[in-house]
């Protein structure tokens, strides 16, 4: 159906969310300024190209959340410094996180100023697994129109609440329950804390939901645990298979303020809350021209690339070519003074390619560490201070005014995450009381299902 008002034509907005088990998808229409909504469903994604082919002349525009898992939200403080400099510092910072599997958008938040010591810069980061970007893109192939964001499924939940007038500086969690998969993502403000999912038992096994509202429970514990001195003070719930035992249990185990998802202020034509999907309508409200965390794929890039490139040639070739007749028409050039123009030109080019070879070596340098540690003792000391459930991925040291400073990386995993927090907290009580190591504090810690990862700085005795 296409929407027609006073001779116009209206389009659909599409808007899909691939973070649960089927495609979640809602369209709406936006008349005079307001947004009303069509449709809103779910289909197995295997469906999506026949669904996407049939309502293909009824579709304006396509914007697109991914899965959850394959995704990463992190919040990075660096010291305060040129925005070229901070972005290149940035990227550092993401791909020894995370990898280089990953594209990513970032957004400063803002200087911190800390006690003693030069202001600092917080900057919030998204990222999105190339593969899985490349296979969301892959999806829309054959569809005539194609989407044109790509996004994380948090970041369109933080838009709504911010058009629903939620979003403040206290930390926040938005909560979607649904079969079989829930989700709690934390924010504050513009900052995306935390984000896991939740499995819902059946019904018939757990009739009170109080297993849900003990997963909530725990995860806002070990949130408390991940960032001190804060706490969350608001749950906004949502989903369809949210019930009243479900808020009740929540209001006894979290002590938190509870609102119910709401969306009736921002959209129009709604029946049914609980078929109104979040991260779509997220989708629907964001303004693509403020937007920080939307991502191209590496096959699109490529395609514009190409394209700007043929345009670029283009206009250069007929940019060239009437210069050459206007300066022929004009001066009525020979052919030797054309040759001597078109060496001119290549001198200069040259000049410029060996000036920018120049540069380039400037940009390199090597530092070289000569003395070493006893490293045989350094290891014996290190096998002794890990216990059983750590397992250690890599260990790095380098050489400062004050001696011998390391970091290391390693993963906790136990029965339940509270088991790998006390696993983290034992391998640093044993490197607080080894004899080689001093000035040892637990710098991150991030919570990946029952698996925690972390990373513990220390500096050699001597």
């Amino acid at each position: 159906m296409i929407y027609v008002l006073k001779g116009r034509e209206f389009k659909m907005l599409l808007c899909i969310d691939f973070s649960g088990e089927k495609a979640k998808i809602t369209t709406t229409k936006k008349i005079k300024g307001e947004l009303s909504l069509v449709k809103s469903l779910e289909i197995n994604t295997s469906d999506l190209g026949e669904y996407l082919e049939s309502n293909s002349k009824q579709i304006k525009e396509i914007r697109v959340s991914g899965p959850l898992e394959n995704t990463f939200h992190k919040t990075f403080i660096l010291p305060d410094m040129k925005s070229n400099m901070l972005k290149g510092a940035v990227e550092n910072e993401v791909i020894k996180e995370f990898g280089n599997d990953y594209l990513f958008e970032q957004l400063d938040l803002g200087e911190m100023t800390v006690s003693g010591a030069k202001p600092n810069r917080r900057i919030m980061t998204a990222g999105i697994e190339r593969k899985a970007l490349e296979q969301l893109s892959d999806t829309f192939a054959d569809s005539k129109i194609k989407p044109n964001i790509f996004t994380t499924h948090p970041a369109a939940l933080q838009v709504l609440l911010e058009k629903l007038g939620l979003s403040d500086d206290k930390p926040q969690g938005f909560v979607e329950i649904a079969h079989p998969r829930s989700r709690i993502v934390v924010f504050k403000g513009k900052e995306i804390q935390l984000t896991r999912e939740l499995p819902l038992a059946e019904k018939e096994k757990d009739p009170e939901s109080s297993a849900l509202a003990k997963d909530i429970y725990r995860t806002l514990l070990f949130y408390g645990e991940s960032y001190p001195n804060q706490k969350v003070t608001r749950l906004v719930i949502s989903g369809n298979s949210c019930t009243t035992e479900i808020v009740e249990n929540l209001r006894q185990k979290a002590g938190v303020e509870i609102i119910l998802f709401s969306p009736e202020t921002i959209i129009k034509d709604i029946e049914d809350n609980s078929q109104i999907h979040p991260g779509c309508l997220g989708l629907a409200l964001l303004d693509p021209g403020s937007f920080h965390f939307g991502f191209v794929p590496f096959s699109v890039q490529e395609k514009k690339k190409f394209t700007k490139m043929v345009t670029l040639l283009s206009s250069a070739f007929f940019g060239i070519l009437l210069i050459v007749v206007l300066v022929i028409f004009r001066f009525s050039l020979n052919l030797k003074d054309l040759d001597a123009y078109q060496g001119g030109i290549k001198g200069e080019i040259k000049m410029k390619e060996d000036r920018m070879k120049e540069l380039s070596l400037e940009l390199v340098s090597h530092s070289i560490e000569t003395s070493q540690p006893h490293w045989s003792e350094i290891l014996l000391e290190l096998a002794a201070a890990v216990p059983t459930g750590i397992s250690l991925e890599s260990m790095t040291m380098r050489k400062s005014k004050k001696g011998w400073r390391g970091e290391l990386y390693g993963a906790a995993k136990g029965p339940d995450e509270i088991t790998s927090l006390v696993l983290v907290e034992g391998i640093q009580d044993n490197f607080n009381q080894s004899p080689l190591f001093t000035q040892v504090k637990v710098t991150e810690k991030k919570l990946e299902g029952k698996r925690i990862t972390f990373k513990i700085t220390y500096q050699l005795k001597g």
